[in-house]
């Protein structure tokens, strides 16, 4: 007779994280999202190179085809991301898996956590294979420099915890396709949401803009972390005060949002 999940996480050792991030892995790996995703940047790469064999014809069109690559990445990876922590959770709602996951010595942390590590583990891979399907095909061009493109790429795995993060939030408290949608729009549309909030309480005077702005600067915006368009422009690296603090923000919002769901996971009856 197999053992049960409980037992199996005991013989695992005194922290049973690992396993679940392995066991949530390899779930996913059986799914066809991995791969429909894979087939569309195969596209892409499949016309990149087309456009590499026939010579870019000037730098203009290199840094487009850059950024348009970098950018493919980053929304294929964010799919990603909020396609498999929007599901995780529901699923085993309704099948009815958790509760023996959840017995002793597993305490709801540790399986939220580990479920979060192998859906961020997965998503990052993704961009990653991504990327640098897009280095591998596009060359370089003036400007853009080496040392910048690691900090584009840091700062983009910095938001894509962020997004990991809130979508298994609301998986806590919302359907699957709910929770993803919502989570992608603010991912995608909060920067220009709060812009133009602040630019229209801006037009009620300093003091209702000042007000509003330092508010507004309370929400997470995931898009302060993109500067693929700054390297693809060859803009040149960001200073380290500053993207240490992109970097800062971005870890300290991905905690407090795993933290609220713990703290909400934690008080839910199954």
């Amino acid at each position: 007779m197999s053992e049960s999940p409980a037992k199996r996480l005991q013989a695992a050792g005194p922290s049973p994280v690992g396993l679940i991030v392995r066991v949530t892995t390899l779930d996913f790996l059986r799914r066809k999202d991995l791969y429909v995703v894979a087939i569309l940047m195969a596209l892409y790469v499949i016309g990149a190179v087309v456009v590499r064999v026939i010579r870019i014809p000037d730098a203009e069109t290199g840094r487009f085809l850059m950024s348009a690559g970098l950018s493919l990445s980053q929304v294929l990876a964010a799919i990603l991301a909020a396609s498999f922590c929007a599901r995780v959770f529901p699923e085993e709602f309704e099948q009815g898996t958790l509760m023996p996951l959840l017995a002793k010595p597993v305490s709801r942390a540790q399986v939220l956590t580990g479920k979060w590590l192998a859906c961020l583990g997965l998503s990052l891979g993704s961009y990653l294979l991504f990327a640098a399907a897009t280095l591998l095909t596009i060359p370089l061009t003036a400007g853009q420099e080496a040392s910048a493109l690691v900090q584009v790429v840091l700062l983009q795995m910095t938001s894509l915890s962020m997004l990991g993060a809130a979508t298994l939030a609301l998986s806590l408290e919302f359907p699957a396709l709910l929770s993803a949608l919502v989570a992608l729009t603010w991912y995608f549309g909060a920067g220009f949401v709060l812009t133009n909030t602040r630019e229209v309480f801006h037009t009620f005077g300093e003091v209702p803009g000042a007000v509003a702005g330092r508010l507004l600067y309370c929400v997470p915006d995931p898009s302060l972390l993109s500067h693929t368009e700054c390297f693809a422009g060859g803009v040149g690296n960001l200073g380290a005060g500053l993207f240490g603090a992109l970097v800062a923000y971005g870890a300290a919002w991905t905690a407090a949002i795993l933290l609220l769901a713990i703290w909400r996971f934690g008080r839910m009856r199954l």
